[in-house]
């Protein structure tokens, strides 16, 4: 216990000491790993970013993630009746992106609230997809198709500047997809919103 609060202690007089903002021209390079939400499970995720600091309050950036677990849920109607069927599934995805960190900087902390809004594009992969049916004997086969499809993401986190260069930083935010593919008269899931929590370390340059 005492070899933990030492840790912590030298981590904030590191961060008292060296933190700093950083101001116009600093670029930033990170990864991070954490987790997204769907429909009622978690699952992981991880990516990376480059980042220009046009000023201390605005942060353009780019940013890949890779999603090998992103829960979806596919809803129809049997063709030629009123039975509803529905089912959760799962496909992996990636997203390129491109955004902005909108800082607010607090005096004399090094901790820094951010709010983030970026666009780009989702990728999914292909699946097959088994639905039960209650009055049918055989599972109907659904297809999920892959592809991609134009989506935006919002929310917020906090930096941690411990050093020069240096920080650490959490963030939340959700996944709005465009579009809704179908297949054989069911709706797929895919426009609806999933979000991101993650985690992560930044290294400025300059």
């Amino acid at each position: 216990m005492r070899s933990l609060m030492r840790a912590v202690a030298s981590i904030v007089f590191a961060s008292a000491v060296f933190g700093q903002v950083p101001g116009t021209g600093s670029m930033e390079v990170g990864g991070f790993v954490g987790a997204t939400y769907g429909t009622g499970s978690y699952g992981e995720m991880g990516g990376g970013n480059f980042s220009y600091a046009v000023n201390k309050y605005l942060l353009p950036y780019v940013e890949f993630s890779y999603f090998p677990y992103i829960e979806r849920q596919v809803t129809g109607t049997i063709g030629g009746t009123s039975t509803k069927f529905q089912g959760d599934y799962s496909l992996s995805g990636t997203d390129f992106h491109g955004g902005v960190h909108i800082r607010v900087p607090i005096r004399e902390s090094r901790i820094v609230p951010y709010g983030v809004f970026g666009v780009g594009r989702l990728g999914y992969s292909s699946s097959t997809i088994s639905l039960t049916v209650p009055g049918f004997s055989a599972p109907i086969q659904v297809t999920s198709p892959g592809g991609g499809k134009a989506a935006v993401n919002f929310g917020g986190g906090l930096r941690f500047y411990v050093h020069p260069r240096f920080g650490l930083r959490v963030e939340a935010k959700g996944y709005k997809p465009f579009g809704e593919p179908s297949e054989g008269g069911a709706d797929l899931g895919y426009s609806k919103i999933f979000l991101k929590v993650e985690g992560g370390f930044f290294l400025q340059f300059r």
